[in-house]
This record gives structure tokens, sequence and C-alpha cells, in this order.
């Protein structure tokens, strides 16, 4: 109403643009997305050290991302519980969701049109984590 007639900043504006410039949006989506994954005794205590880790990253210029490797094979086998070595796509999809990647941006191979096998797996869920990365 009268503020934007006023030609006053709309502060709700100015959040959305703090949010998206400092990226905060991705700090809590990537916070929440490892709290529910790791599952703490001390969700404030795991925070804090997760915060630390990050910034301490962020002055050793070390790109950060939350998952390990060990932690991308834990959720391939679990997509994949019968040990086939591949999972469909829309698990794989599924997968990225788990991590809170909603809009993918790498592509898979040609060949992993239907199906996805564990290395294929580890090297682009690993690409979509590093492009959601915070440093």
């Amino acid at each position: 109403g009268s503020a934007a007639m006023a030609g006053l900043p709309d502060p709700r504006k100015e959040a959305q643009a703090y949010i998206s410039e400092k990226r905060v949006d991705i700090l809590f989506q990537e916070l929440g997305t490892r709290l529910v994954f790791e599952r703490p005794e001390d969700p404030n205590a795991f925070l804090l050290s997760v915060l630390e880790g990050l910034k301490k990253n962020r002055s050793d210029k070390v790109p950060s991302t939350f998952f390990t490797t060990e932690d991308v094979m834990t959720l391939f086998d679990m997509f994949d519980p019968t040990g086939r070595g591949e999972i469909s796509t829309a698990q794989y999809d599924n997968a990225l969701l788990s991590l809170g990647v909603e809009n993918p941006t790498v592509t898979l191979p040609g060949h992993a049109s239907t199906k996805v096998d564990r290395a294929t797996f580890a090297r682009c869920v690993k690409e979509e984590l590093a492009a959601l990365s915070l440093t």
C-alpha cells in the first residue's frame, strides 16, 4: 500500500534480495537436509560444528559439501537394497530430492537413460552437491 506509493523500499523485496545474495535459503536447506540425514542427539551442537566447519573451509578456500563419498554410496545402497549395482532414473531423482537437490543441473550420460550405475550415481550426485555448495 502506502509505502510503495511513497517511494519507500519494500521490506519483503529487500529481505528476499538479501536471502538470495547471501544464499541464506541454500544454507538453511543444506543444514536441514544434513540434520535429517545425520539425526544427531544434540541438534544445536551438531549445527554449530557444521557451521564452524563451513567457516574453516571458507577461510581455507576449500569448497564444502556436507556429504562425503561414503554418504553418497550409502544413499545408493539404500535405493539398491538387492545389490544389483544399478538403480532406475526415478530412484536417482528421488535420491537427489532426499539430498535437497530439487532442480538437478547435471545431465545423466546417454547410457543412463533408464538405469544409473554406482559410479555414474557417485559422480553425478557429487556434481549436483558441488553446484549447491555454499563456498
